[in-house]
């Protein structure tokens, strides 16, 4: 949980590749993995994988790679910090937390402009309300600003305590 892997597809009789979290959590019995994928303007790829991918394609997959991941076993408080898309491979580790009844001390600071920008916003609310020890902060950007440095102890006062895990744009 937490990895990418490479999707290959071939479009105008050449290949594009673009890198995608995985979204699923990671399990030997089960060969299908899941990415999500939000079409942009600017996303080739994207947009066409979003569009549809007709039955028959070829898509080419590379190995799973990348050092975002939890160790295991995973630490008892943990803080995520996300924006935007950079939600999908947190999103993996916490389906795995669910999936194993890993308990863990979680706060997860999430970023994104208003509430139906939230990727896997039901999910998460859900999430909060089913497992004890997670805490999920949403900050939207529209209504009350950017996250600021300085006030992350309002957030979690523990905050030095816990190893963290940071994904999403740049300006994060």
């Amino acid at each position: 949980a937490g990895q990418y892997v490479g999707i290959g597809l071939r479009i105008d009789g050449r290949w594009h590749w673009r890198s995608y979290s995985l979204t699923s959590v990671p399990r030997r019995d089960n060969k299908n993995i899941t990415i999500t994928v939000k079409a942009t303007p600017e996303g080739f790829l994207s947009t066409h994988l979003v569009e549809g991918v007709k039955p028959g394609t070829i898509v080419r997959l590379a190995a799973p790679k990348g050092d975002f991941a939890l160790p295991e076993p995973p630490p008892e408080k943990i803080l995520f910090i996300t924006a935007g898309s950079g939600i999908t491979p947190v999103m993996a580790m916490l389906r795995t937390f669910q999936s194993r009844g890993q308990k863990a001390d979680i706060v997860h600071i999430h970023s994104a402009p208003s509430e139906g920008d939230v990727i896997f916003g039901d999910e998460l609310r859900d999430l909060e309300k089913s497992q004890p020890g997670y805490r999920l902060h949403l900050q939207l950007t529209e209504t009350t600003g950017h996250l600021e440095f300085g006030k992350l102890a309002d957030i979690a006062e523990d905050w030095k305590d816990r190893p963290a895990w940071v994904c999403g744009p740049s300006a994060l």
